[in-house]
């Protein structure tokens, strides 16, 4: 089976290559002068949309070792992996016949951003004695999450706050065996729209939050 980090740039590619197949053009984003990413490809769109497209992340440009500190515990491999081979937009998929949004890392601000919000979830977590999980995606148009458990490295849909989760994968790599390239994801809630998806990932958990909460 492929590692995380090669299952994540296999469908990455096999993505934009779908998006590529049904549109005739790459991914997009909303153009943003101030949140750039050497994912951006040509000219802004006359619809201030700009194509992107994966790119690799320059070796051990980014780490969790800070986190790892901060917190005195170990994340799982897989997470790095996850986190740190690529520099993405969003990746919209099915898996269980449910809609998948997983969240990537657009810059490097992007990233710090991540370590912050992991650090914060996690000591929640910790007060609230409930299983310490990485966040890496949404189910859309719910409340549930994906993450990963930091210890097993298994994939799990989870409600921020709640104590029950649910094991949908036992890794990343057999999640990424199972899930289906989305193009065109239904449109039930505003995020969703792939043209009004913004880049990086604390940009849209704060899109993805505000909907849910109807504002």
């Amino acid at each position: 089976m492929l590692t995380t980090g090669q299952a994540l740039k296999q469908f990455a590619a096999d993505y934009s290559k779908a998006v590529t197949n049904k549109t005739g053009f790459l991914p997009q984003v909303r153009h943003d002068q101030q949140w750039r990413s050497v994912c951006e490809q040509g000219q802004v769109l006359h619809d201030e949309m700009v194509q992107w497209q994966w790119q690799m992340q320059p070796l051990s440009e980014l780490t969790f070792s800070d986190v790892e500190t901060a917190l005195e515990l170990s994340l799982h491999p897989d997470i790095e992996q996850y986190y740190c081979s690529i520099y993405c937009g969003s990746l919209f998929l099915t898996f269980n016949q449910q809609q998948i949004e997983l969240l990537q890392v657009w810059n490097q601000e992007d990233f710090a951003r991540l370590c912050q919000n992991i650090i914060g979830h996690i000591l929640m977590q910790r007060r609230l004695k409930q299983r310490h999980t990485v966040f890496i995606g949404c189910v859309t148009s719910s409340e549930y999450m994906i993450s990963v458990d930091i210890e097993t490295g298994e994939v799990i849909r989870e409600v921020a706050g709640n104590k029950n989760t649910e094991v949908i994968a036992s890794s990343l790599a057999q999640f990424f065996a199972q899930a289906q390239v989305l193009v065109e994801p239904e449109p039930e809630q505003q995020y969703q729209a792939p043209k009004e998806v913004q880049g990086g990932l604390i940009p849209r958990l704060k899109e993805i939050f505000n909907s849910l909460r109807g504002r």
